[in-house]
């Protein structure tokens, strides 16, 4: 098999060097730890020395190997060490020294992508998690479908269920909005009859969405509630065994700004005294993962359906299955 040495380099000030690939290469234009093959009867630390060299006439020092991964048939050698120079480059295009953290915002190759996170989401790691209610831990949108689609039918309007979802995806008043002006209707007067057919179906409808009761016993840390659905959110929670999993809550009636405002994340955060950087805010719509970001902490996207594939988030999966490993990854030294 072939093997790889790959160098998590610090400066002083505690940055680590990345470097984009160039036109050309395997998985040109992005980024990874430098680094090369080793030679027959090399070590790993020599050959990074040795690779570091000649690529970024970069010299090294205090080298030490921290992990081992695999990918595309390649073993790969993860080495830390540190250096006090600048890299000069002459196969790359590009170099960056980033914080730990600031790695969650680089597109890196399939072998350094497993490794930036980890390292990232373990600087420091995160303990406090954030929930969206609707599409994010309770799958209430079979339910809000069938009354967005009864509720149009009482205005003499038909829409199909698919229309329908992708319009409440959005947001619901927005959806709301767009129909009632289209056709000359009262919207408060829409959301209204919306909310007296949801009322019926919810109960006998909502269930929690597929892999959430195992993320939340699987997360290590407290969770917080934040939804514009009012204090009966808390009763479906409850219903289904999930309200002692959270240690407080927003809700409607509380009267925050809606999201993406960030007043309702920022009043639990001084609430309980958090550190930003150990919170994330998870949610199944743009404006989920932008309340997390304009309240000063990571965003993660549960997007079943892959509507949103451009949303800015932090971090993304397809499946709650994958939070628990995508959000607390064990550190490299574990």
């Amino acid at each position: 098999m072939t093997e790889v040495s790959a160098g998590i380099i610090r400066r002083q000030d505690g940055k680590v060097l990345i470097c984009r690939r160039g036109e050309g290469r395997n998985n040109a234009h992005l980024w990874e730890f430098p680094g090369g093959k080793l030679e027959k009867g090399e070590s790993p630390c020599a050959c990074l020395r040795r690779e570091l060299m000649e690529e970024l006439c970069l010299p090294l020092e205090n080298l030490r190997e921290v992990c081992q991964g695999q990918a595309q048939g390649i073993l790969f050698h993860f080495i830390e060490g540190t250096t006090t120079e600048e890299p000069r480059l002459t196969e790359h295009e590009a170099f960056a020294f980033v914080t730990d953290r600031e790695m969650l915002t680089y597109a890196f190759c399939p072998a350094d992508t497993g490794v930036a996170r980890a390292m990232a989401l373990n600087a420091p790691a995160l303990r406090h998690f954030f929930w969206d209610f609707d599409g994010t831990l309770m799958d209430t949108y079979p339910a809000m479908t069938e009354a967005f689609v009864r509720m149009a039918k009482r205005f003499g309007l038909e829409i199909s269920p698919e229309d329908a979802l992708g319009m409440m995806k959005v947001n619901l008043r927005d959806a709301a909005t767009k129909l009632a002006q289209a056709h000359g209707f009262d919207v408060e007067e829409m959301i209204a009859v919306f909310r007296e057919e949801e009322r019926t179906l919810l109960p006998s409808m909502a269930r929690p969405v597929a892999g959430i009761p195992e993320a939340l016993a699987a997360l290590p840390g407290k969770h917080y509630l934040v939804t514009h659905r009012d204090r009966a959110s808390l009763d479906y929670l409850e219903t289904m065994g999930l309200k002692d999993y959270f240690t407080d809550y927003v809700v409607a009636d509380d009267g925050f700004p809606r999201k993406p405002a960030p007043d309702s994340l920022l009043h639990l955060m001084h609430k309980h005294g958090l550190n930003p950087d150990e919170c994330v805010m998870i949610g199944d719509r743009p404006l989920d993962t932008a309340a997390g970001r304009n309240a000063g902490m990571l965003s993660c996207l549960l997007d079943e359906e892959n509507r949103f594939p451009d949303d800015p988030c932090d971090m993304r999966t397809h499946s709650a299955y994958k939070l628990a490993a995508l959000l607390c990854p064990a550190a490299l030294n574990e």
